[in-house]
C-alpha cells in the first residue's frame, strides 16, 4: 500500500488545526515548521497516522528535521506500508 498526500494532508491539517484547504497549495518539499509543526505536532501526526495506517514508527525516524516536508514524511511512511 503507497501513502499519498491526500492521506497525509488531512491529518496535518487536523493536528495543525487547520482547515484541509488551509493546506490545498501545499508543495512536498514546502517546510511545515512554516505552517507552525513543532516537535509536539510532530509527534501528535505521527500517532495519528500509526493509528490511521495501522503501523509503528520506529523512535528514530521521530525527529522533527524528518518530519519537515511532506516528501520527508512520505518516505518514512514508505519503509511501514
Amino acid at each position: 500500500m503507497e501513502v499519498s498526500e491526500q492521506q497525509v494532508v488531512p491529518l496535518l491539517a487536523q493536528v495543525l488545526k487547520m482547515a484541509p484547504g488551509d493546506l490545498e497549495n501545499l508543495q512536498p518539499d514546502d517546510d511545515l515548521r512554516e505552517y507552525g509543526l513543532n516537535s509536539l505536532s510532530a509527534v501528535e501526526l505521527i500517532v495519528e497516522l500509526e493509528n490511521h495506517l495501522n503501523i509503528m514508527i520506529d523512535d528514530d525516524n521521530l525527529l522533527l528535521e524528518e518530519l519537515s516536508t511532506l516528501r520527508r514524511i512520505e518516505n518514512i511512511l514508505a519503509q511501514y506500508v
